[in-house]
């Protein structure tokens, strides 16, 4: 699937949720709603628009935490892996250098050999 399709589509959806969440607001103005707290034994009452902007607003922070944990590890790893690549690509030029040089060096031997049998 290609990139920029998936990103509208998640897009459409944020947009999708938020615009019921709103209307689910809207409806539900002034309902309330009761909670037992476990923490201090008391029962709560607190109207649900108040609730629901809560869960709202901890959920999209828990996402853009949770994305940015992702995208730091997934840095992460491409950066470990442009290393792992430029190191690569110096063993392959290393070894290139080292191909060189026994080839001069042969070429050296072969030139040696050469004169000595000229001289016999």
């Amino acid at each position: 699937m290609n990139k920029t399709i998936e990103k509208y589509a998640y897009l459409l959806i944020d947009i999708v949720v938020f615009a019921a969440f709103i209307v689910f607001i809207y409806f539900n103005k002034n309902a309330t709603v009761s909670y037992f707290c476990p923490l201090m034994q008391k029962m709560y009452t607190t109207k649900l628009i108040y609730l629901a902007l809560f869960i709202f607003l901890v959920s999209h922070c828990a996402g853009f935490a949770l994305c940015a944990f992702f995208k730091t590890k997934v840095s992460a790893l491409v950066d470990a892996y442009q290393k792992r690549h430029e190191n690569i690509s110096i063993e392959k030029d290393s070894d290139k250098a080292k191909i060189a040089a026994l080839e001069a060096k042969i070429a050296t031997l072969e030139a040696a050999l050469d004169s000595a049998l000229k001289n016999k």
